[in-house]
């Protein structure tokens, strides 16, 4: 818990926005609707005010806490306790000049990357503080309509100013879907939002830091598959980056976050024609949207297996557990398969807790113990959706390609849901065809690693220009093979 005192100087402004002004990841998943819950924050002394009736006492429930997207701060002196998480960021270095720098604005995660003269880097990663206007892609489109774009750029400003933490930087190249991509250079993305779905600007654009009041000369904005509102400069740099273009069969590259990205090539002896597809995955992969999930923060159940009738689980930073990432979602969904607690067809007769031993680095292991972590029905019926978007978006590509699934080479797993997913498991529970789980491995952050290229290598960023022209883009809105596959898949 982080404790955190509100001033009474502040009294009518929003909690979460408050937060997010002070470097806070305030992360509201539902866009602050108030459904889902899951912005929960400790009231430890003073009063808060209801957002529905600023003259009514916000009152904590059983366990001493409010909502946070309901609360206004009030005109005496409060103290909060945020989740792990919600912590500002910081450089954490002394200032210097760095000549070159890349960021990936993920719509969850920022994560940044400068390089000195001597090539020695220095990376850090902080959330996406527009998480308090929703979790997903479409919610920050509708809060950028309602709002202005403004609301959501001054946020993201403010906070990628803190990462930089004094640094200065020549030139800062930038990936991220077209919607944060938009947003960054102060664009509205309403056109995205609507059919047909077209991106104001696709191409490379230049912006000058200082109307920003950021120590950057320039950042370089990488360009998206051409045309495409949900295929960003994330897709082209890290598919350039993992090298899948060089790949002489059939492959596949798989930025499976918010927003599923996928790119299939058809391999260099098959003349290496490039399809790209985009589905909406949901946010349970980056640990929102489920009762318990947590993003990759200390104490989050990152690995889940069982034997013997006993479950077994590791956690970030070997701490106490507090919630589960999106990789140990889908081990536990896997496990869950096999004993039957969950049902193929996404029956859960009842609640389930995860009750089992903690395994530490060290290889030790704690006694059984309860953790917080709780499946509900409404958390199986997101993972179902989320998973056959992504096999129906692959299946889609496959047929636009005419690739068999057996044809398919190598599997490349982008960003951090990538990187800690096991491929059995995703495999399991029906994430992956099945005769892809050997074939599978996991590339990081490529996207970052794309845009790091774009500045230190000419050829790469040729490289990435050339492929966002030459991706075609398969419209999962109109592909026939798309909704047959997301309705048979849609079962485990």
């Amino acid at each position: 818990m982080i404790r955190v005192t509100l001033p009474a100087g502040a009294g009518g402004l929003s909690l979460p926005l408050w937060l997010s002004r002070m470097g806070y990841s305030a992360i509201l998943p539902c866009g602050g609707a108030g459904r889902c819950g899951n912005c929960r924050v400790s009231l430890l002394s003073g009063k808060l005010l209801d957002r529905d009736d600023p003259e009514k006492e916000l009152l904590p429930d059983q366990n001493g806490e409010v909502r946070a997207c309901r609360a206004l701060l009030s005109d005496e002196e409060t103290v909060v306790g945020l989740p792990d998480g919600w912590d500002a960021p910081g450089a954490g270095q002394a200032p210097k000049y760095y000549p070159t720098g890349a960021l990936d604005i993920g719509t969850t995660t920022l994560a940044l990357r400068l390089r000195d003269e001597c090539g020695e880097v220095f990376e850090t990663t902080a959330a996406n503080p527009q998480c308090v206007f929703g979790a997903d892609v479409a919610s920050r489109i509708t809060a950028a309509t309602e709002k202005g774009v403004r609301a959501l750029r001054v946020c993201l400003v403010d906070r990628l100013r803190a990462l930089l933490g004094g640094c200065k930087v020549g030139r800062i190249s930038v990936v991220g879907n077209p919607t944060m991509i938009h947003i960054f250079a102060g664009i509205s993305p309403d056109p995205i939002g609507i059919s047909p779905f077209v991106p104001a600007f696709s191409g490379e654009k230049e912006l000058d830091g200082s109307p920003l009041g950021l120590p950057v000369d320039t950042f370089v904005l990488l360009p998206s598959v051409k045309g495409a509102g949900y295929l960003g400069s994330d897709l082209v740099a890290g598919a350039y980056a993992s090298g899948v273009l060089s790949s002489p069969c059939p492959a596949i590259y798989c930025d499976l976050g918010t927003n599923g990205e996928l790119l299939l090539t058809t391999g260099t002896e098959n003349g290496g024609h490039l399809y790209a597809a985009s589905c909406a995955v949901g946010p349970c992969f980056e640990g929102a949207g489920i009762g318990s999930g947590v993003g990759g923060v200390p104490g989050a159940v990152s690995r889940v297996a069982k034997r013997d009738g006993t479950f077994f689980f590791s956690t970030v930073g070997d701490l106490p557990p507090v919630g589960i990432t999106g990789s140990g979602l889908i081990d536990l969904f896997a496990c869950l398969l096999k004993d039957g607690t969950v049902a193929r067809d996404g029956r859960l007769d009842q609640p389930f807790a995860l009750v089992g031993r903690q395994v530490f680095a060290d290889g030790t292991l704690s006694e059984e113990k309860e953790t917080p972590i709780r499946i509900e029905r409404q958390d199986v019926r997101a993972v179902q959706t989320a998973k056959a978007a992504v096999r129906a978006g692959i299946a889609a590509l496959l047929a636009a390609a005419w690739v068999d699934p057996d044809e398919i080479g190598s599997v490349l797993l982008a960003g951090s849901f990538g990187l800690y997913l096991s491929p059995a498991s995703a495999a399991a529970i029906g994430l992956l065809p099945p005769t892809w789980a050997n074939d599978a491995r996991a590339v990081g952050n490529a996207a970052l690693d794309g845009a790091d290229l774009a500045l230190t290598s000419p050829d790469a960023r040729e490289g990435i220009g050339k492929l966002a022209d030459a991706a075609h883009v398969v419209d999962l809105n109109s592909s026939v093979a798309f909704r047959g596959a997301f309705l048979s898949e849609l079962n485990f």
